[in-house]
């Protein structure tokens, strides 16, 4: 069986695409799920990478001649974003030549990413829309924000060339290139990552310590479900008294539960009830628990903690100690010196 998370190289012209980038046009999505339907999902993999070849590239007039996206401007992460109730939108996970696992790449705010397209320069900006990912094409004159990149680059590319054609917007950005992955992923201490459970793909936010299987308060995840007929997001947080569900349906939140405990809080929504609350929030998930395991062992400070002794102590006996060569050195008196000289200038 082919699902969408299935990346199966299809060629045409010599070119190579990925039916998962295909996916985020809802025309193209469309048309190959009603391809899988009429053959009850079982069919030969040449015959399906025959049918993208031949029906979906020149139905939706699907052009490879670009020149792959250029990083011009990193931007930034939000913390309200990328690790917030919206998160799941705010990250794409992508499969690399060097990698063994999909790799988690955030789409930073106001980054710019330039490339071609039939000899003509774009440059996408991304923006908040509401809280998700909008993305302007700075080539534009009415700076329309667009919900996806393929939206960006296929209304602004008919508006130049009077042509109506089909770009895989995360292909032609680059987000699959190693370097601009890497480059995306800079400087960030963790990285959400997901887990399927009950068939359920969970999103994993943000890690902490406690008493549910080591989990704590400012633990997050979140998964999209059906709630009241409607397709929404379902965004469980560990706080420091309680355990919470909000539910999204687009950009704005429906219902609010609160409980005593996972299992608790999943006692009062009408939906899953044959299911075990700490399993919906990942908590009993192996690769959930060894990950928080981790991150207890990890340490890593913020500025804020450039005066706590303790913390500071073991970051430098964990990552710095074996870097530096001189003997007894007196590191914190290092970080008062400069701390001073900072608030000299």
């Amino acid at each position: 069986m082919l699902t969408n998370r299935e990346e199966i190289p299809v060629s045409m012209r010599g070119k190579h695409i990925k039916v998962h980038s295909l996916l985020e046009d809802e025309d193209i999505k469309n048309e190959i799920v009603s391809y899988l339907r009429t053959n009850k999902f079982e069919f030969y993999l040449s015959d399906f990478v025959t049918y993208i070849s031949d029906v979906i590239f020149p139905k939706f007039d699907i052009k490879r001649t670009t020149r792959i996206g250029q990083l011009l401007t990193p931007g930034i992460i939000v913390q309200k974003l990328h690790y917030g109730p919206f998160a799941i939108s705010w990250w794409v996970f992508i499969k690399t030549k060097t990698a063994q696992n999909k790799q988690c790449v955030p789409i930073r705010i106001n980054m710019r990413i330039k490339f071609e397209l039939n000899q003509e320069e774009f440059i996408i900006r991304v923006v908040d829309n509401n809280r998700k990912p909008g993305y302007v094409c700075e080539l534009d004159m009415e700076a329309i924000i667009y919900s996806t990149s393929s939206a960006a680059i296929n209304e602004t590319y008919k508006k130049i060339f009077d042509v109506k054609t089909r770009f895989s917007g995360p292909s032609v950005l680059g987000f699959d290139n190693e370097i601009m992955a890497e480059q995306l992923q800079a400087e960030i201490l963790f990285f959400p990552f997901q887990i399927i459970i009950y068939d359920i793909t969970i999103f994993v936010i943000v890690l902490d310590q406690a008493e549910w299987n080591f989990a704590g308060p400012g633990y997050r995840s979140s998964f999209f479900h059906k709630y009241r007929g409607q397709h929404s997001l379902i965004y469980q947080s560990i706080m420091n008294t309680e355990c919470r569900i909000d539910i999204y349906h687009q950009e704005n939140k429906i219902q609010t539960y609160t409980g005593e405990s996972p299992n608790d809080v999943w006692t009062k929504p009408d939906i899953l009830k044959n299911y075990n609350g700490k399993d919906l929030f990942g908590l009993c998930n192996q690769f959930v628990i060894q990950a928080i395991q981790i991150y207890i062992n990890v340490p890593y400070c913020k500025a804020c903690d450039w005066n706590n002794i303790e913390i500071m102590t073991h970051a430098f006996e964990k990552y710095l100690k074996r870097r530096i060569s001189v003997v007894d050195l007196d590191w914190y008196l290092s970080m008062e010196i400069n701390d001073t000289i900072c608030w000299m200038y």
